[in-house]
Parts: C-alpha cells; sequence; structure tokens
C-alpha cells in the first residue's frame, strides 16, 4: 500500500507540498523499512525519482534519516530518537529502564548493563553497580564491538539479513579473547539462536578477565531490537543454581522496560 499524499492534505486549508512529501517519505520508511532504497522510496510516495533524491539529501542533511554508504539504503535517522524522547518529556529509554535495573540490582546484588547500538559499536548508557566487595563495573559511553559479548550480540541480532552482510563486510571479526567468535557463519547461527531463545548468555568474548552475561532484547514500538539489558556477574560467582534465577528476571525486566517504550504497558 502507497502513501497516500491527497489524504494527508484534503482536510487543511494551508498545505506545504515539500513538507507533505518529506512527511511521506519518512512514514515510508517507518512502514515498510526498517531500509529502502530511493527507488522504492519514490515508487511508495508516487514522487518523482528527482524529487524524491533532493528530498532525502535534505532530510539526511538534518539526520531525519540516515544513508548506508555501502547498500545505498536509506532508514530513519536517529535524530528522530531525539525528538521522540522530547515528547515524551524527561521519560527517554534510560529514563523508563532506571526503576526497573534498580529492582534487579537490588534483588541479585550484580550489576545491571543497559546497551544500545552506536554505528557499528555498543555503547553501555547506563548501569547499575552490585554493592558485593567483588563486582563487575563497566565504562558507559565507551564504543564497543558488537560482534563480541552477550549485550553485543543481542544488539547485533536484530539487524536484517542485508544489514547484517553490510555490517560483515565492514567489519573484520578479530580474537579478542578465548570464546570471541571469528568466523561469520557462526556469528550468524549465535544471532539465530539469540532471536529463537530470547536471550544471550556469554563470557570472555571481548576480554579475558570480562564476567558472565546473561542479556535480553528490549524492543520498541514495531518489534525492533531498541537496546539490551542484562546482568553481568564475575566468574567465580557464576554458577547454574544462580543462572536459572537470573535468566528468569532478565526476561521479565527487559520485557517490562519493552512494554513501556512500545507504550504498550
Amino acid at each position: 500500500m502507497d502513501v497516500d499524499l491527497k489524504k494527508q492534505t484534503e482536510d487543511r486549508p494551508y498545505k506545504v507540498n515539500v513538507l507533505d512529501r518529506s512527511v511521506a517519505i519518512m512514514e515510508t520508511l517507518s512502514q515498510f523499512g526498517p531500509s529502502l532504497t530511493q527507488a522504492e522510496i519514490a515508487k511508495l510516495t508516487n514522487l518523482h525519482v528527482s524529487t524524491c533524491m533532493r528530498l532525502l539529501i535534505n532530510l539526511r542533511h538534518h539526520g531525519l534519516v540516515g544513508k548506508d554508504e555501502d547498500s545505498g539504503r536509506y532508514r530513519l535517522g536517529y535524530r528522530l530518537i531525539d525528538w521522540a524522547e522530547g515528547a515524551r518529556g524527561s521519560s527517554g529509554l534510560v529514563d523508563i529502564a532506571r526503576p526497573v535495573m534498580r529492582e534487579l540490582c537490588n534483588t541479585f546484588n550484580e550489576t545491571v548493563v543497559l546497551s544500545v547500538m552506536s554505528g557499528d559499536h555498543r555503547v553501555d548508557i547506563e548501569q547499575f553497580v552490585g554493592r558485593q566487595s567483588i563486582r563487575r563495573v563497566v565504562t558507559l559511553g565507551v564504543e564497543k564491538p558488537l560482534y563480541a559479548g552477550a549485550a553485543s550480540r543481542v544488539l547485533l541480532s536484530g539487524l536484517s539479513t542485508a544489514e547484517l552482510d553490510s555490517y560483515l563486510e565492514r567489519v573484520e571479526l578479530q580474537k579478542l579473547a578465548t570464546h570471541t567468535i571469528t568466523d561469520p557463519e557462526q556469528l550468524k547461527a549465535s544471532l539465530q539462536e539469540i532471536r529463537e531463545k530470547g536471550y544471550a548468555e556469554a563470557g570472555q568474548e571481548q576480554y579475558e578477565d570480562s564476567g558472565m552475561g546473561i542479556v535480553a532484547p528490549v524492543k520498541g514500538v514495531r518489534g525492533e531490537v531498541v537496546a539490551a539489558l542484562g546482568v553481568s556477574i564475575p566468574r567465580f560467582r557464576y554458577s547454574e543454581e544462580l543462572r536459572e534465577r537470573i535468566l528468569p528476571a532478565v526476561l521479565k525486566a527487559a520485557a517490562k522496560v519493552s512494554r513501556s517504550v512500545s507504550g504498550t504497558r
């Protein structure tokens, strides 16, 4: 189904064609994305290819759409996230997740971390640190590889096949620690397992002294992966008994944040 520009404009006394067409492009990316070619966008919006190209150039300039330079495909831009969080007032992703993270941390006295994707990297954006004498503490705001670590692979599992193939063409899978996955097909298999099971569990993928992580995806209104929420535990304290208690709690916490983020609570 195409985006109907006539329907968008018929009930208003004042019409700005360039604005209506720009909104139609963004609505098309939202409805038929996560990514589309310029030709696909032009067809779905009934815009001339040259008009569509000019609008995409300017929307990209303002951060409202992004473009994958390898594939040439367009997606909604990250600036929309800032606007969306502004519309929610103070209820951005971190604000929504904090009470859930705090409760999870208090329950198990282990560190709880929230992570997002930033380009070809993962960035940890919030944490609640356990109070035990030996505990895991992450450095917030630092870019980490997307192919290594439970949180990283949860985020990577949200990419489409085309997006994942493009990522693997750009990024070399380097051996960082004992359990780093460096084979692309093995990585793809691990991501499919995450999609099927709904969580990732890993240790010693980024660093030899890294802890064990149990991480689940936080999903947005269309079911897309918008963040990863999990518990990081020192390896010496990790046990099957602790895993059996933490895993369902992590899944429940991620689902709770997902409902709030998507507005379905």
